[in-house]
C-alpha cells in the first residue's frame, strides 16, 4: 500500500509540472481597423472670382478659402522682362517667365499651407485673377485640344492615355492631379511627341510659357 501510494504521489507531481495540454478559453481577435492617414480633399465649391490689377512689382492679399483648389490666371500683355509670382502657400513660385505672358496655373494645394499674400515681379500692367473649378475647360475624350503657354485642362472619366505634342525652345512639363495624389508625368526640352498613362477625372497642368501644344486624351 506504501508503494502505490507513492507512485500515485510520483504521477500527481509530474503532472502539475507537465505545461497544459487541456482546453481553454478562445479569445477572439480584436478586428484590426487601419489608422487612416490622409483624408479626402473637400469638394469643390463654388466660389467668387477675384480680380487684381497693378502696374510693375507689388503684391496683393488674396481671401480665397484656404480648404479649395484654385486657379490663378495672370496676364501681362506689355511685360518685357522677368514675371515672377511667388506666394506665402505651398507653392512658392507660380509663374516664371521672361517677356510679354499670359497662363494659368493652380494654387493651394497644400490645405495646410493656404496661400494669403501673392507676390509679383513685372514691368508692365497685369491682371491677376483667382478662380474655381467652373473655370477650367474640359479636354474630351477622342478630340484634341491645342493651346499655347501655360493652362489647366480636365480630363473627364474614363480617359486613360493622353498623346501630347509640344513644340518649344525651352522646357515643358506635364503634371497630373487627382483626388488621391499629384504626380510629375513629363519634363523635357524641346520639340517632343509622346503618350502617358492617365486616370480621369483629373486635371492636367501645361507648364512651359514658350510651347504650343495638341493634347488628345482617350
Amino acid at each position: 500500500m506504501k508503494i502505490r501510494l507513492g507512485c500515485l504521489l510520483l504521477l500527481v507531481l509530474a503532472s502539475a509540472c507537465a505545461p497544459s495540454t487541456g482546453y481553454g478559453t478562445i479569445v477572439a481577435d480584436t478586428p484590426f481597423v487601419p489608422t487612416p492617414t490622409s483624408t479626402a480633399p473637400p469638394a469643390p465649391r463654388d466660389v467668387p472670382t477675384e480680380t487684381h490689377t497693378g502696374k510693375g512689382s507689388g503684391e496683393f492679399v488674396t481671401t480665397w478659402p484656404a480648404d479649395q483648389l484654385g486657379f490663378f490666371t495672370f496676364d501681362c500683355p506689355k511685360c518685357r522682362d522677368n514675371v515672377i509670382i511667388d506666394t506665402d502657400g505651398g507653392e512658392h513660385g507660380l509663374v516664371n517667365a521672361i517677356g510679354a505672358y499670359h497662363g494659368t496655373t493652380w494654387m493651394n494645394t497644400e490645405p495646410d499651407r493656404p496661400t494669403k499674400r501673392v507676390t509679383v515681379h513685372a514691368d508692365a500692367a497685369w491682371t491677376a485673377t483667382i478662380a474655381d473649378h467652373r473655370s477650367i475647360p474640359t479636354a474630351e475624350s477622342g478630340k484634341p485640344t491645342t493651346g499655347k503657354g501655360e493652362t489647366v485642362l480636365k480630363l473627364p472619366a474614363g480617359v486613360t492615355r493622353i498623346q501630347f505634342t509640344a513644340k518649344t525652345p525651352g522646357n515643358v512639363a506635364l503634371w497630373v492631379m487627382s483626388p488621391e495624389d499629384r504626380d510629375l508625368i513629363l519634363n523635357q526640352i524641346g520639340d517632343l511627341q509622346v503618350e502617358r498613362d492617365v486616370h480621369g477625372p483629373a486635371y492636367l497642368k501645361v507648364e512651359g510659357y514658350e510651347t504650343t501644344w495638341t493634347l488628345t486624351p482617350s
